[in-house]
């Protein structure tokens, strides 16, 4: 099953080991894909097949006219590659997909879900450190929001 999270080794050839828990979920390949979270964070989208396949089923579902879901449909498909495993059960990202990415030399491999399937995401170390501390932020700007509301919400304070 794809989870949790693992630190690991881009070599000079671009290849890196993915977690042997994972493999069963992932199948002989995956379709690696450009992403950015919502903090302006570029990272690296490893899908197996099902996951992809759904994606583009969800994409398929919007509106044609609509610029935002093109953009969109259009880097998700045109920078996809099929990066099959070798007998290490190593993957080879291609060079401008890593760019992309600021990946070099190491990556932090993470689990997540698209379209209600396992996916994982490779990440430069400090861009997914980034990434959680913006998210970590968000998080408490919206609790810190919600607590005023409350207590803006509370009835007058009867003093004896």
């Amino acid at each position: 099953m794809i989870v949790g999270s693992y630190n690991v080794t881009v070599d000079s050839q671009n290849r890196l080991i993915v977690p042997t828990l994972w493999h069963q979920d992932i199948g002989e390949f995956v379709i690696i894909t450009r992403d950015v979270s919502d903090s302006k964070e570029r990272f690296l989208t490893a899908m197996p097949t099902a996951a992809y396949n759904a994606t583009v089923n969800d994409f398929a579902h919007n509106p044609a006219t609509s610029n935002r879901y093109n953009d969109a449909a259009r880097n998700l498909l045109q920078y996809a590659c099929e990066c099959h495993f070798d007998p290490k059960r190593r993957i080879t990202i291609n060079t401008a997909n890593l760019e992309y990415a600021g990946i070099k030399g190491t990556a932090v491999l993470t689990a997540n879900l698209r379209s209600s399937n396992p996916v994982f995401e490779i990440w430069n170390p400090e861009a997914l450190e980034r990434n959680n501390k913006a998210y970590d932020e968000i998080r408490m700007r919206e609790e810190l929001e919600k607590n005023a509301d409350e207590v803006r919400n509370l009835p007058p304070r009867q003093d004896q």
